[in-house]
């Protein structure tokens, strides 16, 4: 098994999973605090970049330490605004090896640059490194990049390679990157590289968890795949290391509610209770709905009664979805009684778009 050492957030450039476990604290460095002297004049040439790189790569270790750390990243980020990336890598990588370090953000911005180019091995390469350097990178942005690079691309063997690192090394944090690269890869679309992942996944170390199922789940119902929405609900009654929670059985409902599937929207419902899950905002919205659209608004009310006796805050949309079915069955009496209700229903009495997000923002790892 590939062996990760973080013993410090130390950005670490070029080097390879197989090296990992020889990683050690770079020494004090007090270079940073240096005056702009030695190689400072190289860099205020104007030469080509070859040749200004070659001969940085060139100097020795303790004479590349007299250049201000200001120097280096200027000269990174030149590279990275005149897309040679190559150059920007290569420089970093010379760096490290002469333990100067970076901040993290040359990388960062080196990773949306191969993202924007669709480079696929230089986008792997860095998001690996950051991993070394952070354990995890914490802004979402980094996955974004390193997802955009495969778009336009059927290929994925830079990808799956990465992938089969992360699962195989000792970050404890390498589900919570997994998840994340699966979320990145849903925001940019690219739903066969999701499922892909996910595959994969359950032939590696790292087997997708309860968070895992949930976001392919997720992804599924957006794009209205419900079938396979129920083959993977499915999988995950099978999978003894995976238990069902209110965000599964809620994302399942409501993908079958947009899918006018009610008999089994109804049916979930029924399973979600009788499991001890207790329903909540989300799940009442969808089994209501389904409900009246389906001719049976006299559940539907005993539902929306109960919901109002657990405190549970009803939002304008359950209120209109109701008032609409009723009038369709042709009970306009209680139709009206509904909807002199939510007139006289003060707007802090009812759920908004702000208690669906927050909802969901409280289950998130």
């Amino acid at each position: 098994m590939t062996k990760w050492s973080i013993v410090k957030r130390i950005p670490v450039y070029g080097a390879s999973f197989n090296s990992m476990k020889h990683l050690v604290l770079a020494p004090a460095d007090l270079s940073w605090s240096c005056s702009f002297s030695g190689l400072h004049s190289l860099i205020n040439t104007g030469e080509d970049d070859e040749e200004l790189l070659k001969k940085i790569v060139n100097h020795s270790e303790s004479e590349s330490k007299f250049i201000s750390k200001i120097n280096y990243t200027n000269l990174v980020e030149k590279y990275t605004r005149d897309g040679n990336l190559s150059g920007a890598y290569d420089l970093l990588q010379s760096l490290q090896e002469k333990n100067i370090c970076l901040p993290i953000s040359v990388s960062q911005n080196l990773l949306t640059a191969a993202g924007e180019q669709n480079d696929l091995k230089l986008s792997c390469r860095i998001f690996r490194e950051l991993l070394v350097s952070v354990g995890t990178p914490s802004s979402s942005d980094c996955y974004l990049n390193l997802a955009r690079a495969f778009i336009n691309t059927d290929d994925c063997t830079h990808l799956s390679s990465l992938l089969k690192e992360i699962s195989e090394s000792s970050l404890q944090c390498r589900l919570i990157v997994m998840n994340r690269i699966i979320l990145a890869f849903a925001e940019s679309r690219q739903i066969d590289k999701v499922l892909m992942i996910f595959k994969q996944m359950k032939e590696w170390q790292c087997k997708p968890d309860v968070i895992t199922y949930n976001s392919v789940l997720v992804i599924l119902g957006r794009a209205g795949l419900v079938n396979e929405m129920l083959g993977l609900l499915s999988s995950m009654k099978e999978d003894c290391d995976v238990s069902l929670n209110i965000i599964t059985y809620n994302t399942v409902l409501n993908g079958m509610k947009k899918a006018c599937r009610f008999d089994i929207c109804l049916a979930l419902y029924s399973e979600m209770v009788q499991c001890g899950i207790e329903p909540d905002l989300l799940s009442y919205t969808a089994v209501i709905d389904s409900l009246g659209r389906s001719g049976n608004t006299k559940e539907a009310l005993r539902l929306f009664d109960e919901m109002k006796n657990r405190q549970i805050r009803p939002s304008v949309y359950v209120y209109r979805a109701l008032i609409d079915c009723l009038k369709k069955s042709g009970d306009f009496q209680r139709a009206v009684q509904l909807s002199d209700e939510l007139k006289n229903t003060s707007s802090l009495d009812l759920a908004g778009p702000q208690d669906f997000k927050i909802h969901m923002r409280s289950h998130r790892r």
